[in-house]
């Protein structure tokens, strides 16, 4: 009866291991279950693309500076001559074929270096009722090169970069709101607006000294 009793015992014991591990494994397995059949969570794409500019770098026109120049033209006799390349006088012992010059001025006339008067591109626009900075590009058309005719530039009173008043002054004053647009000898274009004549602008005094105004665009294009 003892021998009974203790076989029993352990036939409970064995049982109740079987019954506990077989609970743990179910539960461990649906556990396992559960976690594959949970959807995974789609990371949203790391955007490496740049913030678009409205201009590239290269699209980017550089600021192109208002330069004001005096230009000693008193001379009745000899020219003086202008580079926009340089920004300053040139000698010129050769006008006609040379292309080292892009204007000449001689008292109130003024030349380029082109046409009857030089061997380069030079020809203008009158550009009127209009600031230098209203004037953003230069013209397709309607440039006029110097002929035996005229001067593209005219020299007369209104028609060309100045009024003058007659007596009892005699003044040579330049036109407000008038700009010239100068394709220089190379090609290249600038735009230019005539401010004074006098040395001593403030009283007019000392006359053929032309002081102007300009932005010269080396690249070739037509933007100013």
């Amino acid at each position: 009866m003892k021998t009974f009793r203790k076989f029993a015992t352990w036939r409970l014991i064995i049982w109740s291991i079987l019954f506990i591990g077989t609970v743990l494994f179910t539960g461990c397995g649906n556990d396992d279950d559960e976690t594959l059949e949970q959807p995974l969570t789609e990371q949203p794409p790391t955007d490496t693309t740049l913030p678009s500019t409205n201009q590239s770098p290269a699209e980017v026109t550089p600021q192109l500076d208002v330069i004001s120049f005096t230009i000693d033209a008193t001379s009745r006799e000899a020219w003086a001559y202008f580079s926009f390349t340089t920004g300053d006088t040139v000698e010129v012992a050769d006008p006609l074929n040379s292309m080292d010059w892009d204007l000449g001025f001689q008292r109130t006339k003024v030349k380029l270096n082109g046409g009857i008067s030089g061997p380069g591109k030079g020809a203008a626009v009158m550009l009127k009722d209009v600031e230098l900075e209203g004037v953003k590009e230069a013209p397709a058309d309607g440039y006029a090169a110097d002929s035996d005719a005229n001067l593209a530039i005219v020299a007369a009173s209104e028609e060309g970069w100045y009024i003058y008043t007659g007596p009892p002054n005699h003044w040579v004053l330049p036109l407000e709101q008038r700009v010239f647009v100068i394709q220089a000898a190379d090609g290249t274009f600038a735009k230019v607006h005539f401010i004074g004549y006098y040395k001593d602008n403030e009283n007019r005094k000392d006359g053929g000294f032309i002081t102007f105004e300009y932005i010269h665009q080396p690249d070739g294009s037509r933007n100013f």
